[in-house]
């Protein structure tokens, strides 16, 4: 039977209904937030207040005997920060519950559940191990409650009833960690986890800020290797990177160290920023603060990875600089040794030879770095002094022999073993021009000898690669030229000077006293063999 459609129902609102809508939506929260309080409420609030500014401690005694108070202590330790710095502590929570005999109220248990959630790992900010004490009290209270009430074995689910048969691992440290596996293992997404837990209302805190944090570790051990997914904006945040996980990690740590152990030799650039964003760069004294907070608990193995990421910025940073300078200056010899030298840094980088850089920049030579970067420059790197303002300076460790490379007529410098430990420290701050060209050249000789070789080579841009290879192939350091050249140059190359001799006695330098400026080097003396 096809039954006439229903009539439209029009409700004529008389004029200003709508304006005023969200006055009544006000009033209506405020009478609810007030359902229960009275002025014996309001007047308990008062005297807790005032007790909280001048500690009376039988005064406090004897008004938390009283049911009102439970309530009042509770919610004022909800909702103002300040009486909560005062008048939270393992103590005063055991006093209350003394002094309640033992039992608290309904409201009192569901605002000290509504606590847990809220702060749960800043509780221990008011005492050691108060998160701790007021799991066992929840957990003791919910037991007296529901031992012999047939509620929690029916179909019935409130907030209360899940906590008695759930409290012992959804109330623990270990909770959120536990709460997300569910959700994995239940294919569920984590609102709706919230929602069958019972906890709405209380999925704004620190409880469900380090849920959402192990939802995103779990995202990050699926993500593609050098994707970006918004997890990764998220965990920026120090609410969430700095929430605890297990044994003194932090969540921040355990991503670093997914997205670490999972890059292999490429992070790709989404992934080393945000790693450069949330630790700093590793290459910094292990004494400093961010050293010792971020990267210390990772590992020597872990930080030693990301140093030989950053390696390839720093080449990267360097030959911007290097091209920039050439620009601006409008340097004719510069810009057009510039492809050359480039040429060169990227093939020792392809040859896979580079072990160790440091990068220096002048206060000019960073602005215009940045300048190229167009984003704040993350890369830790030596202050050059002001009367190298302008310069770019790299140091590069190659295993059988180190580089020190610099813009505009600075000298390429080979060495044969590190030879200065100033050059390369993560605790050195700032080097001179001196230091460079003198000092470092003269600390050689000191570690290994007054004949120790090493070459200071002009950049001419006719001689400069064979006096490289040269010095290299004297001392036994074989190396696949073809590789550091462009193919006409290294054809005009073999034209003019042929392919070097490589001396069969490798030169070797061990350093003359027991200090040596690598661990894994030691012995006295020169030799060759």
């Amino acid at each position: 039977m096809n039954l006439p459609p229903p009539e439209l129902l029009v409700i004529d609102w008389p004029e200003g209904t709508l304006e005023s809508w969200p006055i009544l939506t006000e009033r209506l929260k405020r009478v609810a937030g007030a359902a229960g309080k009275n002025d014996l409420f309001y007047e308990t609030s008062e005297d807790l207040k005032r007790l909280s500014r001048g500690m009376d401690g039988l005064a406090l005694a004897n008004l938390m005997r009283k049911r009102i108070t439970a309530r009042a202590i509770t919610q004022l330790w909800l909702e103002d920060a300040e009486f909560r710095r005062r008048m939270l502590s393992p103590k005063i929570l055991d006093i209350l519950v003394k002094q309640q005999l033992g039992q608290l109220g309904v409201v009192p248990l569901q605002n000290l559940i509504a606590l847990h959630f809220r702060m749960f790992d800043e509780l221990d900010q008011h005492g050691e191990n108060l998160r701790e004490e007021l799991q066992d009290l929840l957990e003791q209270q919910l037991s007296t409650r529901f031992a012999h009430n047939s509620r929690c074995s029916g179909h019935q689910r409130d907030l209360l009833s899940i906590l008695y048969t759930e409290a012992k691992w959804l109330l623990s440290i270990n909770g959120p960690k536990h709460l997300v596996d569910y959700v994995y293992e239940e294919g569920l997404e984590l609102d709706r986890a919230f929602l069958y837990f019972e906890l709405r209302g209380l999925d704004d805190g620190r409880y469900a800020s380090i849920c959402r944090a192990h939802y995103y570790l779990n995202t990050l051990r699926e993500l593609p290797v050098g994707q970006y997914h918004e997890v990764l904006a998220e965990l920026l945040k120090p609410a969430v990177s700095q929430a605890p996980f297990k044994d003194g990690k932090r969540i921040g740590h355990v991503a670093l160290e997914i997205l670490i152990d999972r890059a292999g030799d490429a992070p790709g650039d989404e992934w080393q920023n945000f790693i450069m964003d949330l630790a700093g760069d590793p290459r910094i004294a292990s004494t400093a603060q961010s050293y010792r907070e971020w990267w210390q608990p990772l590992g020597e193995d872990r930080i030693e990875k990301v140093r030989r990421w950053l390696y390839k910025e720093d080449l990267r940073l360097f030959l911007s600089a290097l091209e920039q300078f050439g620009k601006e200056s409008d340097d004719a010899a510069m810009q057009r040794m510039f492809p050359a030298r480039k040429r060169f840094i990227e093939g020792l980088d392809r040859l896979k030879l580079v072990r160790k850089t440091r990068l220096m920049l002048g206060a000019k030579a960073a602005f215009a770095v940045k300048n190229i970067l167009g984003d704040e420059l993350k890369t830790n790197f030596v202050r050059l002094s002001n009367a190298m303002s302008d310069k770019a300076v790299i140091y590069i460790d190659c295993g059988d022999f180190c580089l020190i490379e610099g813009s505009h007529n600075f000298k390429l410098w080979v060495y044969l073993r590190p030879p200065w430990e100033r050059l390369y420290s993560y605790n050195t701050k700032q080097l001179s021009h001196s230091e460079l060209t003198i000092r470092a050249p003269s600390g050689y000789k000191g570690l290994y000898g007054v004949d120790a070789p090493y070459e200071a080579i002009t950049h001419s841009p006719s001689k400069w690669h064979n006096r490289f290879f040269s010095f290299l192939a004297d001392h036994g350091v074989s190396i696949d030229i073809e590789q550091l050249m462009f193919p006409d140059d290294y054809r005009n190359y073999l034209r003019r000077f042929g392919i070097p001799y490589i001396n069969p006695l490798k030169t070797r330098l061990e350093p003359l006293s027991a200090f040596s400026p690598r661990n894994d080097h030691a012995g006295g003396g020169r030799n060759q063999g």
